[in-house]
């Protein structure tokens, strides 16, 4: 009952979720994703290793694949490389069956959540005023 509870309220902040409050929504889903492949891996759960580290790499690829390289020139860049890189990181977890290789992707998204953090804060300021 619980469970199924938090779903709903999972899809409906989703559903009503603008454009930047997704970015962090998708965010939080990847750290959380990396941090429970990290503790699957500590207690040699091979299962939900796999599982979240599938996941992981699924959101950090759906980050990447909806950057404007037109519009957003060297930062797209950047965020591409760096999205890369997490990914090529959750595939070394994976094949050395070792979490210290998530703790640069889990930083990355951390930092990277706090800044579209700020900005979805200034859009609902701005929204107010308007």
């Amino acid at each position: 009952m619980i469970a199924t509870a938090a779903n709903a309220y999972q899809q409906t902040q989703v559903l009503t979720a603008n454009r930047v409050q997704l970015i962090v929504l998708l965010y939080d889903s990847a750290i959380q994703s990396m941090e429970l492949a990290r503790e699957a891996i500590l207690t040699n759960n091979y299962k939900d290793k796999a599982r979240f580290l599938d996941r992981s790499i699924a959101i950090v690829g759906e980050l990447s694949s909806v950057l404007d390289f037109e519009r957003g020139g060297e930062i797209a860049v950047s965020l591409h490389r760096l999205y890369d890189y997490m990914v090529q990181q959750c595939i070394q977890a994976n094949l050395r069956h070792n979490g210290k290789h998530l703790d640069g992707p889990v930083r990355c998204l951390t930092t990277l959540r706090e800044g579209w953090q700020v900005v979805a804060r200034q859009e609902a300021v701005a929204h107010v005023g308007s």
